[in-house]
């Protein structure tokens, strides 16, 4: 890292379990760090941002975020046409001219009666998505031994056998949509799923969400679309729907849903999700 420490002070803060680096991110903000650089995947830039947010760093501004994506998907840097490349962060950080990005924040009713918040800066997702996560997050082994792409793909596989679409309820001001889904989306960015383009028409600047309702599509269905998905096309079919709102409220109907974000377990429905309007500066190309 002598192309930073020449210019910058420079500090290291070192993941050793999950959910540290929201832990070290909380640290590095009292730190008064100038800029926090995640480096790795969307799970460390979720944990990342989750530290920001919950510390109060989007009310702040002083701390600009980045991210050195070196993880398997790195689908919210692909967004935003960020690379691994040392030079092109160099010049970011010099530049430093953050575009001011949106971020969502889920609220999940507990059994107790209090509320748990959580944060993410790409997609969320409940459905088909999210039961891929539960696959790839529980075979640790199989990730060892055949590495994150391939570990990735045998999920999917696995997922698109045995998955039974869920039933729910959707609802915003002035719009109610219940019925059983493949997949329902709520994107802040466009990427998920290792360069699946599932939103094509989310911006990260707009104080909306795009939410994607895969609705009773047979992954048969899915699959003979899946190349416009990874084009970043909207599926033509009549069971695929897109909307825009700021504030969703996802019920399930009579069977349990599984929600995830940035690739990461976050809950069961119901959930409430929130948009954020201009919530974090970023560092952009």
């Amino acid at each position: 890292m002598r192309k930073f420490s020449e210019n910058y002070v420079v500090q290291f803060y070192e993941t050793a379990h999950p959910r540290h680096a929201e832990e070290l991110a909380i640290k590095a903000l009292n730190d008064d760090c100038d800029f926090m650089i995640s480096v790795g995947g969307d799970g460390t830039l979720h944990e990342v941002v989750n530290g920001f947010l919950k510390s109060g760093g989007r009310k702040k501004f002083k701390t600009v975020l980045g991210v050195l994506p070196y993880g398997t998907g790195n689908d919210f840097a692909r967004g935003l046409g960020v690379t691994r490349n040392i030079d092109q962060l160099s010049e970011m950080i010099s530049l430093n001219r953050p575009a001011i990005l949106d971020a969502g924040c889920m609220e999940f009713q507990q059994p107790d009666g209090s509320v748990k918040i959580c944060y993410f800066d790409n997609i969320a997702d409940l459905g088909i998505g999210a039961d891929v996560v539960v696959q790839v997050n529980g075979v640790h082994l199989r990730k060892k031994i055949l590495g994150g792409t391939l570990t990735f793909f045998l999920s999917v596989m696995i997922t698109f056998l045995t998955f039974k679409p869920k039933k729910v309820r959707v609802s915003w001001e002035g719009f109610t949509w219940e019925g059983s889904v493949l997949s329902l989306v709520v994107a802040n960015g466009r990427f998920f799923g290792s360069g699946l383009g599932v939103a094509p028409d989310a911006k990260q600047d707009d104080g909306l969400f795009e939410v994607v309702i895969f609705a009773d599509l047979s992954v048969l269905d899915y699959l003979k679309n899946f190349a416009r998905v990874r084009k970043c096309l909207r599926v033509m079919h009549p069971e695929a729907h897109y909307y825009r709102a700021k504030e969703i409220l996802v019920e399930p109907i009579g069977n349990i849903a599984i929600v995830e974000s940035d690739g990461e377990i976050a809950g069961q429905a119901p959930v409430l999700y929130k948009c954020l309007p201009a919530a974090m500066p970023f560092l952009i190309p």
